[in-house]
């Protein structure tokens, strides 16, 4: 007989893609049966190379953007309130919305915006300033990564900034040396694998991503494809090409057991309550404790999202102090940037350019401090 197949039906997809199809079981749901989200269809185009069987997770991944815009961004535009000079969002904006103390957002969440894909450009195209002011934005450049470096003081980490290495360039001559034979040590050798070896820098960046937020080899055998064999020698590279990182982390996390607690940004105090109960590393480590052990190693890094709101604060400030006090609006902060709304005049926007990225080049706090490495954005 004829099935009419619905992709909004979980237990009709689960059907499709792991028995009809016969695809691994990479994630499960919180009531523990195997997902069928976008993000795991992502990673199942890692397992395939049947054009048919491709074509069809991306038609998948596709409709879950859509119905996403659908049901989240269309109703409430259709509920934006009218100005008389446009419609706009109110959205909310929450502390402690998050484990890392980066803000939240909700009712529409706008740090939720789709990108990458001709969606999320329709979607970001509804956006613009009313007549006679412009919409300008500044983000970090490579905020966590220079996070990183800065707080663990990892050689490996800082010389990207000291020296001029192409981080992922130096993180694919790691990963894949017997595959790059002919490149040395030296910056200039390093940095020329974007050209010659192009298609492994930008296979080293799905790797990195989940290895810097505490993934091991079965999660690149899972969400990127890898075999066992070679996900198992990235991830052995990784940790060496980082050990000073993963040291860092490690001594945290042990005083965690002790104390109940990682200290992140600001002060901010991360609670670890099942890890201060067991010992990390050990055989009678609960898989819950080794789960609270990497939230906690992650808050780390993503605490430091906090110096979005610290800079934005103290911009402000400036703006209420200043003759533009009545020029310059927040529209909104996403993770590490900000976005104004500003009169369209030529001082209005060098005043902003100048006074904002000092704001955002603030490192005052005693871990953040190097000669050479800073941080900062462009507008």
């Amino acid at each position: 007989p004829d099935v009419i197949f619905n992709p909004n039906s979980g237990k009709q997809l689960i059907e499709l893609i792991y028995e009809f199809l016969g695809f691994p079981v990479i994630d499960y749901t919180k009531t523990k049966l195997p997902a069928t989200g976008a993000k795991t269809l992502e990673k199942l185009l890692n397992h395939t190379t049947d054009v048919k069987h491709i074509l069809l997770l991306e038609s998948l991944i596709e409709l879950t953007k859509v119905s996403k815009i659908l049901s989240t961004f269309i109703p409430a535009f259709e509920n934006a309130q009218d100005t008389g000079n446009g419609y706009r969002l109110y959205g909310n904006y929450n502390l402690c919305g998050t484990v890392s103390g980066r803000l939240s957002s909700s009712s529409p969440n706008m740090q939720n915006l789709p990108s990458g894909s001709t969606y999320g450009e329709l979607i970001k195209s509804c956006f613009k300033a009313e007549n006679g002011h412009l919409f300008v934005g500044a983000d970090y450049a490579s905020l966590e990564d220079r996070i990183s470096a800065l707080t663990t003081k990892d050689p490996n980490k800082l010389k990207v900034y000291t020296d001029g290495y192409d981080g992922h360039s130096l993180r694919a001559q790691y990963y894949w040396p017997e595959k790059m034979p002919d490149i040395d040590q030296s910056v200039e050798s390093i940095n020329s694998i974007a050209k010659k070896y192009p298609k492994l820098r930008k296979a080293s960046k799905e790797p990195t991503f989940l290895l810097t937020y505490q993934g091991t080899y079965h999660g690149l055998m899972n969400n990127v494809g890898m075999s066992e064999e070679d996900a198992k020698s990235v991830e052995a590279n990784y940790h060496k090409l980082y050990s000073v990182s993963d040291e860092w982390i490690a001594a945290r996390l042990k005083i965690a057991t002790t104390d109940g607690y990682v200290t992140a940004a600001f002060g901010l105090r991360v609670r670890t309550p099942v890890l201060s109960q067991s010992l990390l590393n050990t055989k009678s480590t609960t898989n819950v404790a080794k789960a609270e052990g990497r939230t906690a190693g992650n808050a780390l890094g993503q605490s430091y999202g906090i110096l979005n709101t610290r800079s934005a604060n103290e911009f402000m400030d400036r703006v209420y102090a200043s003759e533009y006090r009545y020029d310059i609006q927040i529209s909104m902060l996403i993770h590490d940037a900000v976005y104004l709304i500003i009169t369209d005049a030529i001082g209005i926007v060098e005043w902003v350019n100048t006074n904002l990225i000092e704001c955002m080049e603030w490192q005052d706090l005693p871990e953040l401090h190097h000669p050479t490495v800073g941080l900062g954005g462009e507008l």
